[in-house]
């Protein structure tokens, strides 16, 4: 239930919610502080009174730009809505980027493959990789993909091979 009053300075009419009876309020026009009182129908003595005029003013609702809202000035925190002008802002943040002496660190890509690590049937590619990945840093590493690729053997035929393709910053 709201209540209804005005204020001693200005004469402005002003509603308000029953929850804030009692706290002190700025009036929205001259800022005169206002104790609100209970309804109407409550207030001893009182059932008449001044019909709301067009300058009523709701306390619960906001007021003119640049002054704090009713629930501001009597304490009470509810929802806010963000107001901006420009464009609309990210609400994802970035990380931070280290920054090495001759700028940001560069993306680079290495593509390993099987078949260039194999040294006379013994194959090293496990070796090979890991080493690089240990070199690299499992920081710096952005994305490991796996590759297919067909080469051609002495006799002419194509054989399936595979690879690692390693992109990381470096």
């Amino acid at each position: 239930m709201d209540t209804s009053f005005s204020c001693p300075k200005c004469s402005l009419h002003i509603t308000a919610d029953e929850s804030v009876v009692g706290e002190e309020v700025d009036c929205p026009d001259c800022g005169h502080k206002i104790r609100v009182p209970p309804p109407k129908k409550n207030r001893p003595g009182g059932s008449g009174g001044k019909s709301p005029a067009a300058s009523t003013r709701n306390v619960s609702g906001a007021m003119r730009s640049g002054t704090k809202s009713a629930s501001q000035a009597m304490g009470h925190k509810g929802l806010v809505v963000p107001q901006h002008q420009g464009p609309p802002e990210s609400l994802l943040k970035k990380a931070g980027t280290v920054m090495h002496e001759d700028g940001p660190p560069k993306i680079r890509v290495r593509c390993i493959k099987r078949s260039a690590c194999v040294d006379v049937d013994h194959d090293r590619f496990d070796e090979i990789v890991t080493d690089f990945l240990n070199r690299v840093g499992q920081a710096n590493i952005i994305n490991l993909s796996p590759i297919s690729y067909g080469v051609i053997d002495l006799s002419g035929q194509m054989v399936p091979d595979y690879g690692i393709m390693i992109i990381y910053k470096g």
